[in-house]
């Protein structure tokens, strides 16, 4: 399924896109361990929630993923040069695609994915004349860590453009586009932004997860108290304020800092982010242009070409 062309212009600022699409999909099949986990937690929950809370609340900055496979370690292989940047608990591989004197735009992945899932969008973003910078964030992919955070994935933002400037544009997806949002309030500073399936929304985005892998109610709302209640110390000691997760990483904070010129792109059946939330960023983000489609979901968004080919006509116009 390709961008519908009528819903690929700039949004007016009072009016929220696409009226007619439905305000959310179905929630998104996840791995089947993810449902066996929680049958287990459901069960142990019958006789202690509590216990069932704190086990997944240990799990939660953990991020489950495989060994990355062939194809993903033979595009990695294809960088044209890479950089080992040093941050706090462990490197980061920056790898990098392009004329090393070409303005940079960063890739910035989301939660459980990897920064070659950017991979399709590398060759049209050579062609316009650009370096693309791609990566792994903590715990994720090729990187070895296995306990983090988005306050980390903001660091990490900030790291990089410490050592190597600031970038030209970023592409981000999923909660990765939160990690651009809070490193923006700490001082980071791209010229163009590219958003694709931005997850803003925390206490919502939780909320669907608890649905799609069938936490029973009583486990999913002790959870979320524990998380909250552990959230406060991580914003306190990355942040600097006393706010949970929710509060945080919410609509009301990304208001104050989205600013800048960009491309908002999202699909009507997203799995993992209500499409209400889409709407509601075009009535904060007036200076994004809209690119909206139709049964792409959350993750096959990035492999379609109509997708690749809106994204790299964006920064092109703005070389």
């Amino acid at each position: 399924m390709t961008l519908r062309p009528e819903l690929s212009h700039p949004a007016e600022p009072d009016s929220p896109p696409a009226k007619t699409l439905p305000q959310h999909a179905e929630p998104g099949r996840v791995p089947a361990s993810y449902r066996a986990l929680a049958v287990g937690l459901n069960l142990i929950g019958q006789v202690s929630p509590d216990l069932s809370a704190r086990l997944l609340q240990a799990l939660w900055f953990r991020p489950v993923h495989g060994r990355p496979g062939k194809r993903t370690q033979a595009f990695w292989q294809t960088a044209d040069r890479r950089h080992t940047l040093t941050t706090g608990n462990d490197d980061v591989e920056l790898h990098f695609w392009g004329d090393p004197d070409a303005p940079m735009i960063l890739g910035v992945h989301g939660w459980r994915g990897t920064g070659a899932q950017f991979r399709y969008l590398v060759p049209g973003l050579v062609e316009a004349g650009y370096q693309v910078c791609l990566f792994d964030m903590p715990a994720h992919g090729m990187n070895r860590t296995r306990f983090t955070h988005v306050f980390e994935f903001m660091q990490a933002v900030l790291s990089i453009q410490a050592e190597l400037g600031q970038p030209a544009g970023v592409i981000a997806h999923s909660l990765g586009c939160q990690a651009v949002v809070q490193a923006v309030s700490k001082g980071f500073k791209p010229g163009h932004l590219a958003f694709i399936a931005p997850g803003f929304n925390m206490d919502a985005m939780l909320d669907r997860f608890s649905q799609s892998v069938g936490l029973s109610a009583t486990v999913h709302q002790r959870f979320k108290a524990r998380l909250g209640a552990q959230s406060i110390s991580i914003s306190e000691a990355w942040v600097g304020t006393s706010e949970t997760l929710y509060q945080r990483l919410s609509h009301q904070v990304v208001r104050q800092h989205l600013n800048h010129p960009g491309l908002l792109v999202a699909d009507d059946q997203d799995e993992e982010i209500l499409w209400q939330d889409f709407v509601t960023i075009t009535d904060y983000w007036p200076q994004a242009e809209t690119s909206f489609s139709s049964g792409l979901g959350h993750y096959r968004i990035l492999k379609d070409e109509s997708v690749q080919n809106r994204v790299a006509t964006y920064f092109s116009r703005h070389r």
